[in-house]
């Protein structure tokens, strides 16, 4: 793990990445949680020679690197390389199956790191930055070693923290309460999708513990890959308990074969552990539809997510080139559908705004990001091509308003796959800072590290003071890095 500054070829400008960690197995997903307060700590003052001890107050952000790996079987004649995406890869592994070898199977592992903010005098060592923007103590954003690693039962190819005030309703003898539990949810290439709580003994000490799964697929339905997942986090806008009450933690997952489901999650009294609180968390599945067929087969479903601003809308985005909005209490078809007379290939990621209703980010392998508002649909607000098919988008954390503000309304992250990543800002969405309300869709700055696709990417920030930066995975090289996202 060590910190860089190099150049790349044919551009104009150098990328810097502060750390860099390998993968045993293949990096699919990269996400981080809100940051978490672990002082103050007191710890003597070595230079002080009073004695004393001072109070180091720090904050520290729970990353999850969700990895996969196909294990080809012995017979396999298919090969991948580092140009080979995640769909092809999976094509072949369900082409071979018709001959008589041994069927492949599929390894996955959750690595949780805690990335540490700086403390106050590294704070203060940032505020003197190189010409370029970057920290001079660059030692502030790095993985150190995982906290702890889960062995999972299949390979994780999406993963979400549950962002939603960190409240989960509970049922108990009482009536309804909230449980503060942060939560990971994961989505399995065997089908299925698990809730792990994020859990500390001590300020050094933190693990991911499972608390439950869905139930496994029926026999027909055994090939069906769970490729991606969405809390229904961002539809609350800030505290606000009444609409608590309204309205229930759901997840949003979409499949291999053509299907996109709805899961409930609960939290009611577990027999035993009243004296320490914890209670037993539930997954049920509510409704599963048919969602995308390609040449009347099923499609891969590679995307899929709730809308902010009204509950019962879905969306969901897949290989057949199309988007579709679904009424959740009506899906034998859906309420809108935009085709290939706008993408020119799969759609791959959905993203709603956190903070702006009925906007959402759309991206596709024509390495094109759109932005549109779900009340008129007839073409994008915005569009801008990000140099490679893209897999993730993430708005700025900023937009969450975790520390009572947001600003950065139009910026965010973008994996491209074997383009790298790209932090774009689009300036005309409404709500925006009037500093940025200003001029057309840009790409702010580039990271080309990586060898292979960049499938995960997420924000590395702490508050409005500190330093900003980014994560991303790619998938065959199996790096990670963290690299400055400041504009080049």
């Amino acid at each position: 793990m060590t910190s860089s500054t190099q150049e790349v070829p044919g551009e104009t400008n150098p990328f810097s990445w502060f750390d860099q960690v390998i993968t045993p197995l293949n990096a699919c997903s990269l996400e981080t949680s809100a940051p978490i307060p672990v002082g103050p700590e007191q710890a003597p003052d070595d230079d002080d020679d009073d004695g004393k001890t001072h109070i180091d107050s720090r904050l520290i952000l729970p990353l999850v690197i969700g990895c996969y790996q196909l294990n080809e079987g012995s017979s396999s004649a298919t090969e991948t390389n580092n140009n080979t995406t995640l769909v092809e890869s999976e094509k072949s592994d369900e082409n071979a199956d018709d001959a008589p070898v041994e069927k492949s199977s599929r390894s996955g592992e959750l690595r949780l790191y805690m990335i540490p903010s700086a403390s106050s005098e590294s704070e203060s060592n940032n505020q003197q930055k190189h010409n370029d923007g970057i920290p001079k103590n660059n030692e502030a954003l790095s993985f150190g070693d995982p906290s702890c690693v889960v062995k999972m039962e299949s390979g994780v190819l999406d993963g979400k923290w549950r962002r939603r005030d960190e409240r989960l309703h509970r049922t108990t003898t009482i009536g309804t309460t909230y449980e503060t539990m942060p939560l990971y949810a994961s989505a399995c290439a065997s089908g299925r999708i698990h809730l792990h709580s994020l859990e500390n003994n001590n300020p050094l000490s933190w693990n991911l513990s499972h608390l439950t799964s869905s139930e496994e697929t029926s026999s027909v339905e055994e090939t069906s890959l769970c490729l991606s997942l969405a809390w229904n986090d961002f539809i609350m806008d800030g505290c606000n308990d009444s609409f608590s009450n309204a309205v229930s933690d759901r997840i949003v997952s979409s499949y291999s074969n053509g299907t996109v489901a709805i899961h409930n999650i609960s939290c009611s009294d577990q027999p035993g552990n009243e004296e320490d609180g914890r209670c037993n968390v539930n997954i049920e599945e509510t409704n599963r539809w048919n969602a995308h067929t390609m040449f009347g087969c099923p499609s891969e479903v590679w995307t899929c997510s709730f809308l902010r601003g009204d509950e019962n809308v879905v969306l969901s985005g897949a290989d057949d080139s199309s988007l579709k909005i679904w009424d959740i209490r009506q899906t034998q078809r859906p309420s809108h559908k935009i085709g290939d007379s706008e993408f020119e290939a799969g759609v791959t990621a959905i993203t709603p705004h956190p903070a702006l209703d009925h906007i959402f980010a759309a991206g596709s392998y024509d390495e094109n990001v759109r932005i549109y508002d779900h009340r008129k649909m007839d073409q994008p607000l915005e569009k801008v091509c990000v140099g490679g098919g893209v897999w993730r988008i993430k708005w700025h954390p900023s937009c969450w308003g975790v520390d009572g503000t947001r600003g950065h309304c139009g910026k965010m992250l973008v994996a491209a796959m074997h383009g790298g990543c790209r932090v774009v800002n689009v300036p005309t969405l409404v709500g925006a800072p009037s500093d940025e309300n200003m001029g057309d869709a840009e790409i702010l700055s580039k990271f080309t590290a990586h060898e292979s696709m960049a499938y995960g990417a997420d924000w590395i920030w702490f508050d409005q003071s500190s330093c900003e930066g980014a994560a991303s995975c790619s998938f065959y090289d199996r790096q990670a890095f963290i690299w400055n996202s400041s504009n080049q």
